[in-house]
């Protein structure tokens, strides 16, 4: 994974580890495309409007919301493509998925010592 992909994520974890934060983008994500006004975010997950703002601000410069504002409220819309990308991300931590290679139960290993040690070979891995 190149520098520059992880550097930009680091932003985006530390400021989706905390739990309002993460109400927050519940309550955005069902308002779909068009957005969710702060008052009504504020309602919604019962935030006070000086800490909703703090929040609405850090997951705004991570680019993980988009705020517009429309008349006199701003709304706040998810950036699909900020969430996509750490999606992307984390899945390749976990390394690519080979059909066949899931990870042995106890049981299926102590077959596996068993059978080896049945031809008198030696097996050094406990998979």
């Amino acid at each position: 994974m190149p520098d520059q992909t992880v550097e930009k994520q680091v932003p985006i974890l530390a400021a989706l580890a905390q739990t309002t934060r993460l109400q927050i983008l519940d309550r955005v994500a069902e308002g779909g495309p068009e957005g969710v006004a702060a008052g009504e975010i504020a309602r919604s997950i019962r935030c006070p409007a000086s800490t909703l703002s703090f929040h609405l601000k850090e997951l705004s410069r991570t680019g993980v919301l988009e705020a517009r504002p429309a008349g006199r409220f701003i709304h706040y819309s998810l950036q699909r493509p900020a969430l996509k990308e750490l999606a992307v991300y984390i899945a390749s931590l976990a390394g690519p998925v080979r059909p066949g290679r899931g990870r042995k139960s106890d049981g299926e290993r102590r077959a596996r010592k068993a059978r080896a040690s049945d031809t008198n070979q030696l097996s050094i891995f406990d998979d």
